[in-house]
């Protein structure tokens, strides 16, 4: 997987908004300009792939922030056809789940609609490993690209261990309720 490194003696803090995640990153790939160098962020396949989400963390730890987020660009392939608007969300021996239908992102100083992040789980029932990765999908809005099929539906995915993991439900035990007996007064 190809990345963009940090300077030497960098920091490997780096807290980008969901706005510079867009405009700075993003917009710069697609349209092949030079990307900021205050941030790693890698290439790869995090759709349709082989690999699980443990071992692509596992093969690129050291570019993650604070041991908790990783940053990749990664395009999104077609389920059926080229015409299809259903996307490939499988990823190793599971799949990424949408937890919702997403967020718009707009531009602070135009207030202008520049994309969406939306949010996935990892879901393989019987693992360890259900539910327990995060990936945030940013996508540009096509109205900020003068040919929108020069897009090369690239999109830009925060990942994450997610360390909120929901636990198992347990099954609640109700015990059965007593009933009164109801004995009639009768008045003589």
């Amino acid at each position: 997987m190809a990345s963009t490194k940090l300077p030497s003696g960098a920091s490997k803090k780096f807290k980008p908004t969901d706005e510079e995640l867009i405009q700075d990153f993003l917009l710069n790939k697609i349209n092949g300009r030079p990307l900021p160098n205050n941030g790693t962020i890698l290439e790869g396949e995090l759709f349709g792939t082989e690999k699980n989400p443990w071992e692509i963390w596992k093969e690129n730890v050291e570019n993650s922030y604070d041991g908790k987020d990783l940053y990749f660009f990664t395009t999104l392939k077609r389920k059926f056809s080229t015409n299809s608007l259903r996307m490939v969300r499988t990823i190793g021996l599971g799949s990424w789940e949408g937890e919702d239908i997403g967020k718009e992102i707009m531009a602070n100083k135009t207030n202008q609609r520049i994309g969406m992040r939306k949010r996935y789980r990892f879901e393989k029932s019987g693992t360890s490993h259900d539910g327990g990765w995060i990936l945030h999908q940013y996508s540009i809005d096509s109205s900020l690209l003068p040919n929108p099929s020069n897009m090369n539906n690239y999109v830009l995915c925060r990942f994450r261990k997610n360390n909120s993991k929901p636990r198992q439900k347990k099954r609640k035990i109700v015990a059965p309720k007593t009933v009164a007996t109801v004995i009639p007064f009768i008045a003589y």
